[in-house]
Order: structure tokens, then sequence, then C-alpha cells
């Protein structure tokens, strides 16, 4: 069969492969049929013995660290080609069975994995719809966009928790979920943000292996306030949990507009001011009438939507105030709920207030009318607030992490950046009352119940 138009198609060199690489490129460089469009030096942000199997998916039983010893972990080549004649014919698999395939590119294929001394080393499509998985997979662009011309920004669509690409291809398309490619990675509670299209729709994927069950709260407790006030928040759209229970991830709405950190820094209009003051107020109103408690409210939480309004997004934290939980693994550990997640909130310690906090965003923005009686509303509503004493094996977690940050912020051979993290994180615990290392005591507050 010849006469078709022409195909985009792939090869990757593992990193075992690499030594043959300048023999490969001046073979593709001779074939009449074959022209370069590009190379491109990709490498795993994670163990390589996850990211194998994770590339190559369902196709095939992977032993991860056994591919690893065969073909290398480190930086591999992505060779994109185009075959501008191409035929195809039968030829015989690794399954003992013929199939259709491109015959130029299935030929090159097992000449390059000779020459690498390995089939496993020499990766390669032989059709059309192999090519559009994979170089999805390797670069984070369609095949159509692909087709369109060469994209700028080549990416390795596999995160460093390898095991999430998985989930995407296997439970995703059940869900309605199409072309997730990574968004970026997180070091604290979540794994690894996919941005995609939610039968059609732009969509943001949150996974979390660490806090599954804060990720099924932010899923109910958005969707209840959404029903609410559906202009002013993101709109939760599914949510999906590991049979085990331990791993899961939300799908929201993707909000394209900017957020309002970047819209102060570019300047806000009084026009604007007032729509945003509204804005604000309306969701200070649904999270009274919910029983909601964000308690992670400020400005890079807060994005433009295509509608004009403000729209608040991340409620992983939120709580019910009136049936109060914690995710097991942020009570468990205190330094992450009182430094690293308290970083943005300056409260004392264990007392979170979405209405203080809603007035600090309402104070950035100009000071028009709008404003000022927005203020005055939201200074009148009741407290949107929890406040609960940490325990005190909490405390004692803190006072132990502040003496060691003391220790690490004057250490001398540590570089500045790291002794000037430390510093911040000690004044974070000091600021929030957190222990008494500094001989200042916490705020008693009530625990269990807020006061409404």
């Amino acid at each position: 069969m010849s006469g078709q138009p022409s195909e985009l198609h792939l090869f990757v060199l593992w990193q075992k492969a690499r030594r043959v690489e300048a023999r490969i490129l001046e073979d593709l460089g001779q074939q009449k049929d074959i022209e370069i469009l590009g190379k491109w030096e990709l490498a795993f942000s994670g163990p390589a013995a996850e990211a194998y199997p994770a590339f190559y998916g369902g196709k095939k039983p992977m032993d991860g660290p056994l591919k690893v010893r065969k073909c290398g972990g480190g930086p591999f080549l992505l060779i994109v080609v185009r075959n501008l004649n191409p035929t195809y014919g039968s030829r015989w698999a690794r399954d003992e069975k013929y199939y259709i395939a491109n015959e130029l590119m299935y030929d090159l294929k097992v000449r390059y994995q000779e020459w690498a001394g390995r089939k496993h080393r020499v990766h390669g499509t032989t059709d059309a719809a192999e090519f559009a998985r994979d170089i999805f997979i390797l670069s984070g662009h369609t095949a159509e966009e692909w087709a369109r011309g060469i994209p700028d920004d080549i990416r390795l669509n596999i995160p460093a928790c390898a095991g999430w690409r998985l989930v995407m291809d296997d439970v995703g398309p059940g869900l309605g979920l199409a072309d997730c490619r990574v968004l970026l990675e997180n070091k604290y509670i979540n794994d690894v943000f996919f941005e995609g299209r939610f039968h059609g729709r732009p969509a943001v994927v949150k996974c979390s292996s660490t806090c599954a069950w804060s990720i099924n709260n932010e899923f109910r407790l958005a969707s209840r306030l959404h029903a609410v006030a559906p202009s002013v928040v993101a709109e939760p759209l599914a949510v999906w949990t590991s049979d085990d229970g331990r791993r899961a991830f939300v799908v929201t709405e993707k909000v394209s507009g900017p957020s309002l950190t970047e819209l102060l820094e570019q300047g806000v209009t009084a026009a604007q001011a007032d729509g945003f003051a509204a804005d604000i107020l309306a969701l200070a109103e649904a999270l009274k009438e919910t029983g909601i408690l964000h308690r992670d409210v400020y400005t890079d939480n807060f994005l433009l939507g295509a509608d004009g309004h403000l729209k608040v997004i991340d409620f992983q934290m939120s709580i019910d105030r009136n049936d109060y939980r914690e995710d097991p693994w942020v009570a468990a550990h205190p330094k992450f709920l009182y430094v690293v997640f308290g970083v943005n909130h300056n409260t004392p310690c264990g007392c979170w207030d979405d209405r203080a906090a809603l007035d600090a965003v309402l104070a950035l923005l100009p000071a028009t009318d709008a404003v000022a009686r927005a203020r005055r509303k939201l200074a009148a509503m009741p407290d949107i607030a929890f406040t609960a004493r940490p325990p005190l094996g909490a405390r004692l977690t803190l006072g132990a992490y502040a003496i060691s940050l003391m220790i690490q912020s004057h250490v001398p051979w540590r570089s500045r950046k790291r002794r000037n993290q430390a510093r911040k994180r000690l004044d974070t615990i000091r600021a929030r009352g957190g222990t008494d290392v500094d001989g200042r005591d916490p705020e008693a507050v009530s625990a269990g119940k807020d006061a409404t």
C-alpha cells in the first residue's frame, strides 16, 4: 500500500543506545524518504524504573528495574521525523503475530536496535496511532499540534510520580478526561497537577497520594459552595479515589485568567475593583451560609474568569465548621499545617479567619466607595473562623522544629539561601505564636467548634 500522505514518526534512543547516536542520525539523514524535524535530549524527573512502565503503558508488561538495567535510566534522545512516502505492509511482531506496519519505519527500528546491541534500547513508532500516543507523552503536545508545526516547549509528559501517568491513561477516558499533560509538580501534599479536557471543557486535575482524604474533601465542599455561589467558585467536575483509598484526584474547571496577585501587579482599575469587591462579598456570604471555612484565602487563589468574575480555587484544606475534620496526614504533620501551609496567613497558631483574610484582600484593591462599603459589610458579618489550640504533641514538635531552625540559620557551611529559608520558617512559627521558644505562649482558643 503506497501513495499515502506523509506521516510523522519518532525514535527514542534510551541512554545505553546513545553510543550509536551519531551513526543513527547519519543514517536517517541519508534516507531519501525521511526528513528529520528535530532532536531533543530529555530526562526522567523521577525514578526511571517507574517512568518506563508509565511510558509504555498498557501496551506490554514492563519490568521497570530490568528495563533500567538493559537501557539505562539517564538522559535519552527523542528524534522526530517525517516519512515523505509511507508504505504499509505485513511485519512479524514480538507476540508471534503478523501486523500491518509502516515498512520503512519498522525496518529502520530493527536496524537501529541491532546497532544498539539490544532491541529494547531503541524505540520507534510504526503507525500513526502509536505516534499520536507516544509523542503526547514524550513532548506534552498532541499529534495534531505537531502536524501544525514543531512546538516551542517540548516537555516530557511523565511526572516524577510516574504512576499518575498510568492513572490518567487508564482511568481518565472513562471519566471523560482527555489530553492530560503535566502542568506543575508539587513537593508538599500533592504529587502533580495535569491540565486537559473534561468532556471537552478545559480542566485541571489535582492528584495526591499523600492526602487522598483532602482531595475528596475539596470536591465535597467546593461542590456545596459552588451550588450557592457559582459565579465566584471554580466548578468542581469529578473526583476519583483508588480502590485502596490511598490515591485520589479531583477535576476542576480551568479558570484561564490571571490571578489576583498578577492583576494587582498590572494595576487594577476602579471599575474592576468595584466588581472584585462585589465578588469577595458574595463569597463571604456563601461561606457563612454553607458553614465552610476556606482557610487558604489569599490573592494567588483568586483567578479571573472569562465572565469577568473572580473565582476562588483550592478547597483542599477547607473544613466544614459544623463537623471539623482534618486530613489524617495533615493532622499528623504540624510542621506542614502551622508553618508551611500557614506561611501566607498572618494569624495566631491554630486560628483560621476567612473574614480577616477576605478583608486583607479587599485592602489591596483601590480605595473606591464600593470597596469601602464591602469592607464595612464584611466587618458587620459574623466570624467566618475556626480556632483550636494545637495539641500538646504538636506544640512540642513545633518547639523542637524551632530549635532546629535556630541552629540551621547559623550554620556557616550551609548556603545563604538555606539559612534564609530556615530564618523565614522560624519567623513564621514565632509570628503564629506556635511555640514558647521566644517566650510567648499561643493565645488560648476554644477547642472543637468555632464561635459564630
